[in-house]
C-alpha cells in the first residue's frame, strides 16, 4: 500500500474509532495510533470488522462480559486490552 493510500485509510479508521460511547474512543484510538501499522493484514481486517460492530458489543467484549463469534476479532480485543493495560496502567476497563 502506498503512503497516500495508507494515510487515507488511517484517516478513515481514526474517524471510525470515534464512538458514540466516548469511553471507547481512547482504547480504540490509542490502539490504532500505536499498534495498527504493526498488525498483519488479517489482523488489520479484523480490527476494521471490530470497528463495524455496535458500541455496546465492543464495550462488552473489551470488559469481558461477552465474546465475539469471530476468533480474529477476539484476538484483536485481547491485543487492545493488553495495550490498554500497558498505556493506561489499568485493568480490562475500557
Amino acid at each position: 500500500m502506498t503512503d497516500p493510500q495508507f494515510e487515507e485509510r488511517m484517516v478513515r479508521l481514526r474517524w471510525a474509532c470515534r464512538r458514540t460511547l466516548q469511553m471507547l474512543d481512547r482504547p480504540l484510538g490509542t490502539f490504532l495510533k500505536d499498534c495498527y501499522s504493526t498488525l498483519d493484514m488479517g489482523e488489520q481486517f479484523a480490527f476494521e470488522r471490530l470497528l463495524n460492530s455496535r458500541d455496546q458489543d465492543i464495550l462488552d467484549w473489551l470488559i469481558g462480559n461477552r465474546q465475539s463469534n469471530d476468533a480474529k476479532v477476539r484476538a484483536i480485543i485481547e491485543k487492545i486490552r493488553t495495550h490498554n493495560d500497558k498505556t493506561a496502567g489499568g485493568t480490562h476497563n475500557a
